[in-house]
């Protein structure tokens, strides 16, 4: 019976693959608890769309919700972030023009639809990045939308 003992360079590889990969599955575990937390879209339903305004020649930006079949309805809060932004034509790349505002909507298990209409005149701006930011009452745990890009142009 022949018996091999593996080579101390080819011992030593399996070594280092497996102190990398270990050190690797770490960094990928620690980094993500530190992200944010994208909200599945499978308990609610968000949208955005242009409405025509009579008394604007400016389009006004409505954003709706449905929290009907949300499981937590009754913990959750919903903020929505909006960003104005200089150039437009960079949509969600654009420079932040002013300070972020958020309008929030407490009243979501007594009203888990609604929507929020969003005109050039009130934001002093051509258009707009925005998201929506749920936050669940009971263990303080926040999640958030991908940013999206609205015009009024």
């Amino acid at each position: 019976m022949i018996t091999s003992k593996p080579t101390p360079r080819l011992s030593f590889t399996f070594r280092l693959s497996a102190i990398v990969l270990t050190f690797s599955y770490f960094l990928l575990f620690n980094t993500n608890s530190y992200s944010q937390t994208k909200i599945k879209n499978n308990d609610f339903n968000l949208s955005s769309k242009t409405v025509t305004s009579a008394s604007s020649n400016f389009q006004s930006i409505e954003i709706s919700w449905d929290f009907s079949n949300a499981v937590n309805r009754t913990n959750t809060v919903l903020n929505i972030e909006i960003q104005p932004i200089n150039d437009c034509w960079n949509k969600l790349d654009g420079k932040n023009r002013s300070e972020k505002i958020t309008k929030s909507f407490k009243n979501i298990p007594q009203n888990p639809t609604g929507s929020l209409l969003l005109s050039l005149e009130e934001y002093n701006t051509k258009c707009f990045k925005w998201r929506a930011k749920t936050i669940n009452t009971t263990t303080r745990q926040e999640q958030y939308t991908n940013w999206q890009f609205s015009s009024f142009l």
